[in-house]
């Protein structure tokens, strides 16, 4: 098993799609934290969980990319056949796969922590120069909200692999990435309402996810842990179904 994770962990920093798209939105995320601690036009009233609710809203695209480039790191094999010699190094199909997810979980997490850090560390500097008194804290939720970007990164890498190792096509699984928070679950929750589901959030995966980020969870029903836990066993879930399908499958 160790073999294998170098082996996945050598492919992943290898493709550059893996590399930039998710680090591209990484950046992303540091300029805009930087800039508002630069331009709050009332920087004293600016506190730790207006940085957390900033870093964790736009850290969501970041979580997202993260699955983007897992799953495309897992299509492209196929689409490519690059997949084949691997698997005729190792015939243990469910070993390899799952030594693909974990590679896409740690990856996840190395960016999430990356992305909350930098960008934490450059807000809270500049806006703290301008007469704020921004930091960390567990009272305000605002240090779970911290550690909740890091997770909700890899889950989106687990659940990015497990769409694409299911699906085997890049565009599709992508898209269903995309489109499911934005679109999908924001139409589900206008369904649910209607027919009188009280808190339509709690039984949809993404939504409930995005308890994570959010210093308050006051606004996210069923909370951090229930929406982590949620969204980890659909993730878990996808991943144990694309094992078995494609230990049944031809390559």
């Amino acid at each position: 098993m160790i073999d294998l994770l170098r082996s996945e962990f050598f492919k992943l920093r290898t493709v550059r799609l893996n590399i930039w798209l998710p680090f591209g939105a990484v950046i992303g995320l540091v300029v805009i934290t930087g800039l508002v601690g630069l331009l709050a036009s009332d920087p004293q009233a600016f506190d730790n969980a207006d940085m957390m609710s900033l870093i964790g809203g736009f850290s969501i695209l970041v979580a997202m990319m993260v699955g983007v480039g897992t799953s495309l790191g897992i299509t492209s094999e196929f689409a490519h056949n690059t997949i084949r010699p691997t698997l005729a190094a190792t015939p243990n199909r469910p070993k390899v796969f799952t030594a693909k997810a974990i590679v896409s979980v740690l990856f996840g997490l190395i960016v999430g922590a990356l992305a909350v850090s930098i960008s934490y560390v450059v807000g809270s500097v500049l806006i703290n120069g301008r007469g704020a008194s921004v930091g960390l804290s567990g009272d305000d939720g605002s240090l779970a909200s911290f550690f909740g970007v890091i997770v909700l990164a890899g889950l989106l890498a687990l659940f990015g692999f497990g769409l694409g190792l299911l699906l085997r096509n890049g565009p599709a699984a992508v898209s269903i990435i995309i489109l499911w928070p934005l679109l999908i679950e924001g139409i589900l929750t206008g369904v649910l309402s209607l027919a009188g589901v009280d808190d339509p959030q709690k039984v949809l995966p993404y939504s409930s996810a995005f308890a994570l980020v959010i210093p308050d969870v006051n606004n996210a029903p069923g909370g951090r842990i229930y929406g982590g836990v949620f969204f980890g066993i659909v993730s878990l879930a996808l991943v144990i179904i694309g094992i078995v399908v494609n230990n049944r499958r031809d390559v």
